[in-house]
């Protein structure tokens, strides 16, 4: 997340407008309204790419909390997202 390097990050919740990752440490230069380039991996489908701004920022018991906007992102990958989620409100959990 952000310019000039790559971070793996779990995905604190996910959704069809954006997803919120936690992140141990501090990202300068990630801020409010600016945008990041995310990879996304959902399960063991393979990984897509996103574009968003960051919308909010707050920490959390892990570190901090970066709630993202997508953007930027295909029609198809929007869909998967929506599987995946009703996927897991189906089963009675959080889509985390």
């Amino acid at each position: 997340m952000g310019e000039g390097f790559l971070d793996v990050l779990p995905a604190y919740d996910i959704g069809i407008g954006g997803v919120a990752v936690s992140v141990s440490h501090d990202f300068r230069g990630c801020d409010i309204d600016e945008p990041v380039k995310l990879i996304i991996t959902i399960g063991s489908d393979r990984p897509f790419s996103a574009q968003g701004i960051i919308r909010h920022l707050s920490k959390h018991a892990s570190g901090h909390l970066y709630g993202v906007q997508f953007t930027k992102i295909a029609v198809g990958h929007v869909r998967r997202i929506q599987r995946y989620v009703e996927a897991v409100l189906a089963e009675g959990g959080e889509s985390k």
